[in-house]
């Protein structure tokens, strides 16, 4: 049973919009984004916007129906969707063949808009299927898309109106024109969800309680992440504005006084050491992101505790100090961030690790570093009688970062470097590796400088899953030379024409000639 959804009379409003998040029902109520999307639509008198999720990940879907009244999809006028992960797209087109319709943006009279990371960092791969991309935040995006579509009623008139709109990007329309990418200037002027949909009986992935964004974006450029790049500039919410956000969230959620906190990067400002000082003392309890690890102060921790966390997440990617510098973190602190890892066991904490490995050119030696560390660190977890695990990830190239003009390893090498690390690391850590084929399905469309439809389409007939990639294209999307290679630096980049900001642009190819530069000392093959 839901509670806190919006249910309005389906007679009585201008438009009916269908909100499709491409995966299923779990993963929906886990984001933040839906809930913003659902509020900032349904907060205007002419829309009802229901929503839509996939039942399943693989396989046919039934014919969807809203959530909200049970309407089949091909009844609304204009869907919207959010892209935060690139094989999304595939569940997108599962559901609209199962719904009768028409999957080609061509032959469909019913516009699809998209917004999300991943059509930020690239909107080309999509562009046979999807008719508009907003590029930007909802906050200051999505009421004039709707607003044209009020005015119009018409795909052809809509689609000419909102490419007037410097944010949006439409196939067809305005091809060739920079696309600018618009963003909340001060998150306490951006209206975050109070009311949030919840269920009884089904608690998101990262537990039960009040969704609370603290900040967005990141004050850090590692050189690997996509999010700093198209959530960029950093921003936080005032410690007043969380607070009264906060509580009146709370008043409305099933969860009792409990807050998830959703943050790129935490806790790195005064700020957010005084949001964990008033969680602690309001004796609310709290679930936290990935933390910085240089930010974790005894203090800190100790906040941590009171406020009932007894895991964290902790992203140090690599112990290798060379990888440190290709990553741009943590440069020149493997020591500290090795010790501050064995004092958060030695306080109580379990302790998740994300890794990653696979870097183009990367000697075995920078391996044997992670290595003998987690076996260091597992060892000092066993003394402590705590648990450690780790997640393995190979290296996905993205577009914006310096990996566009780099690429991604041979998967005969990851295979080798990820079997290494089993072995190795057999009976003393829980490692968790992701899929290198996934990770080679998300470059082969990130990086995409084609649209990619066909391919889609083909993999949502065969069910999506990796066993539908592989029966579509064979080992095509392994041997994809853009993914290896990467593209020429100084050359023309396919997503150019999306501009995110002068700053990205120039940390991509400063970074890029510092990797080269290691290249020429050595320290790379």
């Amino acid at each position: 049973m839901e509670l806190n959804t919006i249910y309005k009379n389906p007679v009585k409003v201008k438009a009916r919009i269908a909100y499709i998040y491409p995966s299923i029902y779990r993963v929906m109520i886990s984001s933040l984004a839906p809930d913003i999307i659902y509020q900032l639509s349904n907060s205007m008198d002419e829309a009802y916007t229901e929503r839509f999720t996939n039942t399943r990940l693989t396989g046919d879907e039934p014919p969807p129906r809203s959530l909200e009244t049970n309407t089949p999809l091909k009844y609304f006028g204009l869907i919207l969707t959010t892209l935060h992960y690139e094989p999304d797209i595939v569940n997108l087109v599962r559901l609209l063949i199962a719904g009768k319709i028409p999957v080609k943006r061509e032959q469909r009279d019913t516009p699809i808009i998209a917004g999300g990371p991943v059509v930020m960092e690239n909107p080309i791969p999509y562009s046979g299927i999807i008719d508009a991309f907003v590029i930007g935040e909802a906050e200051v995006t999505l009421e004039k898309v709707l607003l044209k579509w009020f005015e119009t009623m018409d795909k052809k008139r809509f689609l000419e109106e909102i490419a007037g709109l410097p944010y949006v990007y439409v196939p067809g329309v305005n091809d060739g024109e920079k696309i600018i990418r618009k963003y909340v200037e001060r998150l306490d002027d951006a209206a975050h969800p109070v009311h949030q949909v919840e269920n009884t009986e089904i608690e998101p992935i990262y537990g039960g309680g009040f969704k609370l964004e603290v900040s967005r974006g990141c004050p850090y450029w590692c050189s690997f992440c996509l999010e700093s790049r198209v959530f960029q500039p950093y921003r936080e919410r005032s410690i007043m504005m969380l607070k009264e956000i906060m509580e009146e969230g709370l008043s409305s959620s099933i969860w009792g006084r409990r807050v998830v906190i959703y943050s790129l990067s935490f806790p790195v400002s005064p700020t957010h050491v005084k949001l964990l000082e008033y969680i602690s003392q309001e004796k609310i309890k709290a679930s936290l992101p990935s933390l910085r690890l240089t930010a974790l102060r005894s203090n800190v921790l100790e906040l941590i505790k009171e406020i009932g966390q007894r895991t964290l997440s902790l992203a140090p990617e690599t112990f290798s100090p060379l990888l440190h510098r290709v990553f741009f973190k943590y440069v020149s602190l493997h020591d500290e961030i090795v010790n501050t890892i064995e004092d958060i066991l030695k306080q109580g904490f379990n302790i998740k690790l994300y890794m990653i490995y696979g870097v183009k050119g990367t000697r075995i030696d920078e391996v044997k570093i992670d290595i003998n560390t987690l076996k260091k660190l597992a060892s000092s977890a066993r003394s402590h009688d705590r648990e450690l695990s780790i997640s393995l990830n190979p290296l996905i190239p993205k577009p914006h970062t310096m990996f566009q003009w780099i690429g991604m390893e041979e998967p005969a090498k990851l295979k080798e470097i990820l079997g290494l690390y089993r072995g190795e690391l057999r009976g003393l850590i829980d490692a968790r590796p992701y899929d290198i084929e996934w990770g080679f399905i998300q470059a082969y469309i990130a990086l995409s400088s084609m649209p990619l439809d066909n391919v889609f389409i083909n993999v949502a007939t065969r069910g999506g899953g990796l066993s539908a990639w592989r029966k579509a294209l064979g080992d095509k999307y392994l041997r994809s030379s853009y993914v290896l290679k990467g593209y020429e630096f100084g050359g023309k980049l396919p997503w150019e024409f999306i501009v995110l900001g002068d700053l990205p642009v120039k940390i991509a190819e400063k970074q890029y000639e510092a990797f080269l530069s290691l290249s020429g000392e050595g320290s790379m093959p």
